[in-house]
This record gives C-alpha cells, structure tokens and sequence, in this order.
C-alpha cells in the first residue's frame, strides 16, 4: 500500500503569499493522497539554531514531514531546518534570499529571469486557485484597485476617471470596488466625494481577510488596475469578464511586459494556464 505524503505548509501570514501555496497544495492534493499540516511561522522561533544545531521543535501530534513548502523570506529558514532535521524536500515559492541551491525546488515567476533547471520551475503567472465550476454569476461589477509601484505610475484622479466611466457605460445592478495593502489612503474618501451612488467602496484596513475570496466568485465583471499582476491573475481565475484599468508604465520590464501579453489574451479571450496544477505534477513525478 502506497504511503500517505505528510506535506508541511509554512505561512508567514501575508496573503498573498498564503494564496499561492494554498493553491500549490490543492494540487497536489487532486494529484495524490496526503496530509497537509499549515504551519505559522511566528509560533516557531529560532529557525535558525534548528538549522545550526539540528533540533527543531514542531507540535505535539504533527508526524515528520515528507516535503515542505514555503513562500516568503520568513519562511526560508524554517524550510532549511526541515529539511536538515527530517531530510524533507522543500519547495520554496516565489524567488528566495537565499542561494537557490539550498532548495530542493524554487518556483519563480518567469520575469526574475531565471532558467529552468533540476531545482527550478519558473511560472508564467503567479499560482492560483483556477474556478473550473463557475456557477452563475450575479450582476455586480467590482473593481479591485492597486497602489504605487516601481513599474507603473500611480495616478488617482486617473483611476477615479476610468472607475466613473466603466460605472456609467456598464449596465451592472451594482459595483463593488476594494482598495488593498498599496493604494494611497485617502483613495475611498476621493472615491466619496465623486458621489457616484451606484459604487460601494471598502477600504483594505476595515475588511476581513476574506472578504475578496467571498465576492470574486459571484460577480459578473471584474476591472483591475494594471499594477496589481496577482489581482489580475486571480481575477480571471474566478470566471468574471475581466479587463485592465490602465496606468502609465514607468519603463519596460519583463514584468510589465507580462501584464500587457495577458490585456492582449483577455481581449483575444486566450485562457490562463493553470501554473498550480502544471507545477503539481511536477513535484508528483519527482516525489510523490
């Protein structure tokens, strides 16, 4: 009888982050049997003697690990302590701190500019949980509003222009629109002051965490503002009509070149490829 992987899930806590390992170990999951164990890496200290001395406490109750996974700096020495203390294979998502060597396998997105290799699998865009079952969706219209970046210039009166139009030009019963962690603070009170009643603003610091995973899947059309990849990414994975609200591009990176190819497959109608799953079965093949 084939034995059940035990897979340990670190988290850092940011969201992000969680989304991404989330929907790596759903994955996994479709692909075989396993145990996963979700491990905040605030409840653990001295990752680093764990690595230095080879001792690593871990609760009462959760077995040996066979592989680990991880996204986000703090979570690169609990990886390494698990995998010098239980000989696990870690995974890291997203590009590490550290020497890519020290990984058993790094998934890094496609414009960090690395090559594939026996350790590395870069992804087209960032992993997310693709909604094969998509009910109906209701008539609601929400916006999911980004921030500065070094890629893009941020520009709110902009933003504002292209919320008020989409708002007037689309026949939704409502719209919904979130800021998150980047955008300027008083972006709502702008917002308020446009008066334009048929929009629901929410502020990013008086949501709950899960408020976007509770409404992305019910609504109809969705617009994202060009400097939030993930968002855009997670949109389309929902099922909505998705489309870009546009800011000027600072210069040209691989990055900003990936957001302009996927606005061009979202007019073409070209469908994302689930990086999740692909991945997955990578890791299937070479542990599992």
């Amino acid at each position: 009888m084939k034995k059940i992987k035990i897979i340990w899930r670190f988290s850092d806590g940011k969201l992000g982050h969680d989304k991404q390992s989330i929907a790596l170990i759903k994955n996994i999951k479709n692909c075989t049997k396993c145990r996963v164990f979700d491990i905040n890496v605030k409840s653990f200290k001295d990752a680093f003697l764990g690595i230095f001395f080879k001792k690593y406490k871990i609760a009462t109750g959760i077995p040996k690990p066979d592989i680990a996974i991880g996204a986000g700096h703090k979570t690169h020495f609990h990886l390494l302590a698990t995998k010098r203390c239980f000989k696990a294979k870690i995974i890291v998502i997203m590009k590490p701190s550290l020497p890519t060597k020290l990984f058993d396998l790094c998934v890094i997105p496609k414009h960090d500019e690395f090559k594939d290799s026996s350790n590395i699998i870069t992804t087209h865009t960032p992993m997310v949980s693709i909604n094969s079952k998509i009910k109906k969706k209701e008539n609601i219209g929400l916006f999911l509003i980004g921030g500065p970046s070094k890629h893009y210039y941020w520009n709110t009166k902009l933003v504002l222009d292209q919320v008020k139009e989409i708002s007037k030009k689309f026949k939704c019963s409502k719209f919904f629109l979130t800021t998150s962690r980047r955008t300027p603070i008083n972006f709502i009170n702008d917002l308020d002051n446009l008066k334009l009643k048929n929009i629901k603003g929410y502020e990013y610091t008086k949501i709950e965490s899960n408020w976007l995973d509770k409404h992305i899947g019910k609504v109809k059309n969705i617009w994202v503002t060009n400097d939030s990849y993930s968002m855009i990414i997670e949109a389309i994975a929902s099922g909505a009509n998705t489309d870009i609200i546009d800011l000027k591009i600072k210069k040209n990176t691989k990055l900003s070149g990936e957001i302009s190819m996927i606005k061009q497959n979202i007019r073409k109608k070209i469908p994302i490829q689930n990086e999740a799953k692909r991945v997955a079965k990578f890791i299937q093949k070479k542990w599992l």
